[in-house]
Order: C-alpha cells, then structure tokens, then sequence
C-alpha cells in the first residue's frame, strides 16, 4: 500500500507536469506565435540618431548638435526644440510589435501610403547610416493605431500611433521660439524698462515710456506707485513669450517700434526690440539671447505689455 509520503511525491510530479504542459501549450499555441511573429523593434536606440528628415507637405530636417538639436534651413541652422525631439524619438523607440496588414503596393494606397502620400521618416545615425526609414500614412480604424510601410519595400504594417502626432506637425512645432534662452525667473527682476507705442487691438495707439522698479515689497515708477501683482505678471508674461516662427537672416531689419529691457539682480539685462506691426498682424522681434529674429503673433504682444495707467495701484497718483 502505498505510504503518505509516495502519495505527495506522485502529487507533485504530477502538478509539475501539469504545469509544464499549460507552459508548453502557451508558448507554442498560434496567439502565441503570433505575438512573437509581430514583435519588431521600429528604432533599435534612440541615443544613437544623430539626423532626422521629414519629408511630406513641409520638409523638416534636423541635426544632433553638442548641446542639443538644430534645425537644417536655406539661410542657416535655426535652434529646435530638445525636448520635442527627444520625446518623439522616444515614441519611435518603443514601437516593438508591428502587424502586417498588407503585402503588395497595390494595397498602399488605401492605407494613405500611396505614391506621393504620407510623410517619410529617416532617421539617420553617425556618417549616415540609416537607421530607421519608413512612410507614415492613415491612422487605423482601431484607436491608437497608425498605418506605416518600411521604405523601399511593398508591406505595410499597423503600429502605436504614439509618434504619429509630431510626424504631422507643422515645421514650426519644432522649433524652439522662445524669446529667451534662458528665461529670466520673476524674482530677478529689478527693473523693467520700455519706451515706444504699438497699435492695440482695438486700433488706437498703446504708449509706453516709463521705467519700474522694485522698492521693498512693492513696485514704482518715478512717484507713482505700481500694483505688484500686475507688474510681475507682466514680468511673468515677458519671460515667458515665444514667437511661431524665425524671420529670415536675409530679410531687412525694420525701425524699432517699442524697446524693453529686463534688469536682473545680478546685474545682467535682457533686451527685446520690436519692429513695427506687419502686414500679416505679427511683429519681428530681436531678443539679446537670441542670433535670429522671429515673429511674434500681435495677440501675444499687447497681453505681455501694460502702460504704466494699467499698472498703477488702485490709490496710485
């Protein structure tokens, strides 16, 4: 008769083969296959781009520099954004299942990656060499599913639409706009000083010519005293401004329509001279950290820039 302890050793083997089938019948059973059959890795290492080409309805090029990204033009490198690039080749990266969807070119063309459709993608690492080339066309029915097909070949494929949103951006979504390179924090600044007018938006002429200062707590310019919460929210909206895009190096520098200086408490001031309105309802503006000049949106500019009545206390003279 079998002993107590035989019976709990043929229960165990027993539950040891079980187990060992279930595993067996999992990593061999068609799911399965399939699952392994679709796993591809789009990019293999994001670190290792060095250039990137968008190449659709606006070209887009760009290229690893020693302190960040540049962006390619006629008229020379323009700075991108960083943190864009970055996170966007993040989304290329962790793109590891990729699903046939079709086989033949004849099949591209409903899928939006047809002949002169889609936005072709190539990112390119060190001397060239291609990395990651493929064309980005429809998104899927399924949410969060984007049609791509590997350039040169007839296939296309279904994947995470994760980097589909910064493929379609427009040019300018990559560039870094902001007025400042190193944007000055509110608590920094000591004085703002502008002079000049610009239309405002209801046509009639915004003018400024007054310097304001930190005293204590508080705000002034000359005897009047100044509401401090307006004054730094200005100060804020100052630090904060972008442009939507670069002027051209070649394009003529206009007069000066309005000249704003920032002094800091370290003795540093930033400069921002803006030209008169253009016809398309922007500005150009030169900022002292920046090498080109960009345009500023006119909606932008008349909420950065109060007069000194906009800024005066409630009890103000």
């Amino acid at each position: 008769m079998m002993g107590y302890r035989d019976k709990v050793r043929v229960s165990v083997g027993v539950d040891v083969a079980l187990a060992l089938l279930i595993a067996l019948g999992l990593v061999f059973s068609p799911r399965s296959a399939d699952s392994r059959s679709n796993r591809r890795d789009l990019l293999a290492d994001a670190a290792s781009v060095r250039t990137i080409a968008i190449r659709g309805t606006e070209d887009v090029e760009m290229s690893r520099t020693d302190d960040g990204w540049a962006m390619l033009s006629p008229d020379g490198a323009l700075p991108a954004d960083g943190s864009r690039v970055e996170a966007f080749l993040k989304a290329v990266d962790s793109v590891a299942s990729m699903e046939r969807v079709a086989s033949d070119a004849s099949s591209l063309a409903e899928l939006g990656l047809g002949s002169g459709r889609g936005r072709r993608v190539t990112l390119s690492g060190d001397k060239g060499a291609s990395l990651c080339d493929f064309t980005l066309g429809d998104y899927a029915a399924s949410p969060g599913v984007v049609y791509i097909a590997p350039y040169g070949g007839t296939a296309a494929y279904s994947v995470s639409a994760a980097m589909a949103s910064y493929v379609l951006g427009k040019r300018a979504s990559w560039l870094d706009l902001k007025a400042w390179t190193a944007p000055p924090s509110v608590k920094d600044v000591q004085e703002l000083y502008i002079r000049g007018r610009i239309a405002g938006d209801d046509g009639a002429d915004r003018i400024f010519d007054y310097t304001a200062s930190r005293k204590g707590a508080g705000w002034v310019s000359g005897d009047a005293e100044l509401d401090a919460y307006r004054i730094e929210a200005m100060a804020r909206a100052l630090s904060s401004l972008r442009g939507d895009d670069y002027a051209p190096a070649s394009e003529a520098v206009g007069a000066t329509a309005v000249a704003v200086e920032i002094r800091l408490s370290d003795g540093r001031s930033l400069r921002l001279d803006v030209e008169d309105r253009r016809e398309d309802g922007r500005y150009a503006v030169a900022s002292s950290q920046r090498d080109r000049r960009f345009y500023l949106p006119a909606w932008a500019l008349n909420e950065a820039l109060r007069t000194i009545d906009e800024l005066k206390a409630a009890d103000g003279s």
